[in-house]
């Protein structure tokens, strides 16, 4: 018997699915009955995932971004409780966004713990408001399973072996440093542990910035979105196929619904990795469908933006826009839906564009784009040479000082069909960005370029007339109001008058779906693009919109310089003699 024990002692350790089921107690959602603890299909997959990152990283840093109750909560809860409860020395720390749901999830832990099997219960040292000690004087587990609230205390210890941070989309304005606190909590060793989750709370902030960080592999955590459409919970069956049939009839007719929206959601999927020979793959159908009319309609109060927020079917839709946005929310969410199907299809292929044959005076390696997978540059569609192009650009400073600096971007647009074909996103200085423009510009077959030359622009202008002699630059005629002679400068000039008609002409385009954009990051600019309190239209505190200026400035240069049919190279007389931009009379 005794050895029976601990062969199942054993088994309970290695195997924390096994004691879930036959070890934990939960209090089942809706009716507050005590089940056993049995994984659904979404805490299912995290949980193989997690045991895949282990195998290929022996340690898991996880960043989740999720629809409502799905119990991703709960099974982390599980998990780090079969840590703590059984294995020697182990601190569990567990972070929640309010002192209410701090204390659902202690009560949670301590109901796991009131039922427990005898045979395996461990000691008890202590057990306060807000942890569990298990131990004794003499020894025993000595593991410490405790939780706190966003701006609370300080986490007791130095060492942490297993992090659980929840709701941090709701952490505030404090959130970031507070996180950052708590990672440095843990120890960067074998099997340790560190889960962020969350459901999306608007855009900007450090959950929606890491996040992105991991989903695009710029960090060292993995991140993992749940739509709603996986979870078995969020369907809803016909009475018969006459009624299946007639739904399906007057799919995406109703705009309460999303209209057209509604019916390109019919056959999205989304696929996880845990493993196996083939991914395991979900697809929107229409029982889902059926459900999400009566969410919207019973739980969203027709509320279409509250749904997307609540039970997101991309990772961007999730990041729904708190403020005023500018652009028009419904073409956005298909638009999309439309990319991430592509992005599946044919995915972009990355470029990088070198500057060490420019700093070398290497002419004749001059303009030179090189296939890289994660280059600055991505691109949809290469180069037709039967067709001319429009690129706009935005100029930043280049300092590259953190996440929080502005980038450089040229977005190049096919002016044939509005379509987004390659965008350059980098943080590098206003001379050498203008070496980078005339090598994409001269690919897309000498393309017109629409740079901005408010603040470094100017720089970025003179290099690009001057040293690099490019053949197509857009210019303006501008008056001089002391001797009422007009002139011409370089560059596209934004100010009060020109931003809103370069904006409102974008808005129109994305509402007419006269427009298709490929760049997530473009996408996700544009979500969070608003109407200001103070009356200007402008990034949401936390995001960017370097992106959606060089599209807006490539969108007016595409209408200003409609598509000629087939390509021609433009020669400007103006550009035949050298501009000196900094002459007094130019400034």
């Amino acid at each position: 018997m005794e050895n029976d024990l601990v062969q199942l002692v054993a088994k309970l350790q290695r195997d924390p699915v096994f004691y879930f089921n036959n070890c934990l107690k939960i209090q089942e959602f809706g009716t507050g009955e005590l089940i056993p603890f049995e994984l659904n299909e979404v805490q299912g997959i995290l949980h193989k995932m997690m045991q895949r990152q282990i195998d290929r990283d022996e340690h898991v840093r996880m960043i989740v971004l999720k629809a409502r109750r799905f119990g991703i909560s709960t099974y982390v809860q599980g998990r780090f409780f079969h840590h703590a409860a059984m294995n020697r020395n182990k601190v569990v720390q567990i972070t929640t966004h309010s002192k209410a749901a701090t204390d659902v999830m202690f009560n949670m832990a301590r109901t796991m713990e009131q039922n427990l099997p005898k045979e395996i219960k461990p000691q008890m040292k202590y057990s306060g408001k807000r942890e569990m000690h298990w131990g004794s004087d003499e020894g025993g587990l000595n593991s410490l399973y405790s939780l706190s609230t966003v701006g609370g205390r300080e986490v007791r210890g130095s060492k942490v072996d297993f992090l659980h941070c929840s709701e941090v989309a709701s952490w505030g304005h404090s959130g970031e440093e507070y996180l950052l606190g708590l990672l440095n909590c843990v120890v960067q060793g074998f099997k340790t542990e560190a889960i962020i989750e969350s459901t999306a709370q608007g855009t900007g902030g450090v959950f929606h910035d890491m996040f992105w960080d991991a989903y695009s592999g710029d960090s060292g955590w993995e991140a993992v979105f749940f739509p709603w459409f996986m979870f078995s919970h969020y369907t809803k069956d016909f009475k018969d196929d006459d009624e299946r049939k007639e739904f399906k009839a007057v799919l995406g007719t109703d705009d309460r619904y999303g209209g057209e929206e509604e019916a390109k959601l019919l056959g999205v999927s989304c696929e996880f990795d845990i493993g196996g020979e083939d991914p395991l793959r979900f697809e929107v159908t229409l029982e889902n469908l059926n459900w999400r009319r009566q969410c919207i309609r019973t739980q969203c109060q027709n509320d279409l933006t509250k749904f997307h927020q609540e039970f997101p079917s991309t990772a961007r839709e999730a990041f729904v826009s708190t403020g005023r946005g500018v652009f028009p929310r419904e073409q956005l969410n298909e638009m999309v839906l439309d990319a991430e199907k592509l992005s599946r299809e044919v995915p972009s292929e990355g470029f990088h564009i070198p500057i060490q044959a420019y700093k070398e005076g290497r002419t004749k390696e001059k303009y030179i784009i090189e296939a890289q997978d994660d280059g600055e540059l991505q691109v949809w569609q290469r180069p037709n040479k039967q067709r001319d192009y429009r690129i706009g650009v935005d100029v930043a400073e280049g300092l590259d000082i953190g996440r929080d600096t502005d980038w450089s971007v040229a977005v190049v647009i096919d002016p044939h069909t509005f379509e987004e074909v390659a965008m350059l996103r980098c943080k590098i200085d206003p001379d050498l960005l203008a070496w980078q423009l005339a090598s994409l510009g001269k690919w897309y077959n000498n393309a017109q370029l629409f740079v901005e030359r408010n603040n470094h622009g100017l720089v970025t202008l003179k290099f690009l007339q001057e040293i690099h002699l490019y053949p197509n630059l857009y210019s303006e005629k501008i008056l001089d109001e002391r001797s009422s002679r007009t002139a011409r400068k370089l560059g596209f000039h934004t100010t009060v008058k020109s931003k809103p008609l370069i904006i409102d002409y974008l808005r129109e385009l994305i509402r007419e779906r006269e427009i298709k954009i490929h760049s997530p990051k473009l996408l996700d600019e544009l979500q969070t693009f608003v109407n200001l309190p103070n009356g200007k239209m402008a990034a949401q505190p936390g995001s960017h919109d370097d992106c959606v200026m060089a599209l807006a400035i490539a969108a007016f240069g595409a209408k200003m310089y409609p598509a000629s049919g087939q390509h021609q190279q433009r020669h400007v007389p103006f550009y035949r003699r050298p501009l000196k931009l900094f002459s007094p009379s130019n400034l």
